[in-house]
């Protein structure tokens, strides 16, 4: 198959609710789409899960474009017989792996057939609004993932009195935590507290703690690359990894990486970031393999328009995913 061209798009849409973390406050999901077109008029596409500034990470939807525009001269009018064959190509990108992330979404489409699959339902709830606890009541995720706040303990609180459901919780600190901030998770009940991602910049500090009250410890923006995972946890008492695909390289890095983790009896979690439907359907597809559910959300929890609309129906408690059809009508056209 023909690699015949290379093309960008940009697709912009309204949070339902404006997404609030340490560190930054979301109003809008800008998101950049590649689309490969072959020789047979076949297009298949990737999402960028970059954010348009470096709060999140160092590789931004510019820089990921002005790499992948760069790297294209490279493939296009190239014949590619399998998916091995990008391998060299894809090497390229080792140092940008939320573009190698982009666009391996979309090559590989090319030698695999997509599935539809169930998976559980992951929500993540960020500085908890009337609107999101609505959702949540009426959409009943297994795992419901909080961002540290100022009013925390009291979402917590809320989430445990008012939802007509069990749930685990998930904990999510951003690195913003100081040990004073960690301990006052004691007086919660953690029985339904399942990990703690990120609650310090230093890991070092872990070493410092008695952590036997504790939940399990989860890393996630330090879980850069299988060395790096690796090494963390093998010097420290880290029990859980959340992967994100953008952020190790892409499916097939996260295939090889969920194998190594289950050698060292590391339990995971697959990460997404407040994708539409094409990525949230690759997180979907490899959240199946997690120990906990991973970040996924049905159709229209965040936004209510999508590119790919109607991926992803809730229908008994589980999500319900078929392979994504992207409207590029749509889509706005770059190149």
């Amino acid at each position: 198959m023909r690699i015949q061209d290379v093309h960008f798009y940009y697709y912009d849409a309204e949070f339902k609710s404006a997404i609030i973390t340490p560190k930054v406050r979301l109003t809008h999901r800008k998101a950049l789409i590649v689309e490969l077109v072959t020789d047979t008029h076949g297009s298949f596409y990737g999402e960028c899960n970059a954010f348009e500034t470096d709060w999140y990470d160092k590789e931004t939807i510019t820089s990921v474009k002005q790499t992948l525009a760069q790297w294209s001269k490279k493939i296009k009018n190239k014949t590619f017989t399998s998916f091995e064959e990008w391998l060299p190509y894809l090497e390229l990108l080792d140092h940008q792996p939320a573009a190698r992330c982009t666009i391996v979404m979309a090559i590989y489409q090319i030698y695999h057939p997509l599935p539809s699959f169930e998976v559980e339902y992951g929500a993540t709830a960020s500085g908890l609004t009337k609107t999101q606890l609505k959702a949540l009541q009426t959409t009943q995720p297994s795992r419901i993932k909080l961002k540290w706040s100022d009013t925390l303990l009291s979402d917590i609180e809320t989430l445990t009195t008012e939802l007509p459901f069990n749930v685990n919780l998930a904990l999510d600190a951003n690195e913003s935590l100081n040990i004073s901030d960690f301990e006052k998770i004691k007086k919660q009940a953690l029985g339904n507290i399942i990990y703690i991602e990120e609650p310090f910049k230093d890991l070092s500090i872990l070493h410092q703690l008695d952590l036997t009250d504790y939940p399990s410890i989860a890393i996630d923006e330090k879980a850069i690359d299988e060395t790096t995972i690796l090494s963390i946890i093998e010097k420290y008492p880290v029990k859980v990894v959340v992967i994100k695909p953008f952020r190790v390289g892409g499916i097939d890095r996260v295939l090889r990486l969920i194998n190594q983790l289950k050698t060292y009896n590391i339990k995971f979690v697959i990460g997404g970031m407040y994708e539409y439907g094409l990525s949230r359907y690759f997180t979907a597809l490899l959240a199946k393999e997690g120990t906990y559910p991973g970040d996924v959300t049905p159709d229209g929890y965040y936004f209510n328009e999508d590119f790919t609309q109607g991926v992803g129906k809730l229908k008994r408690g589980l999500i319900s995913f078929n392979p994504p059809q992207v409207d590029k009508s749509k889509l706005l056209y770059l190149n």
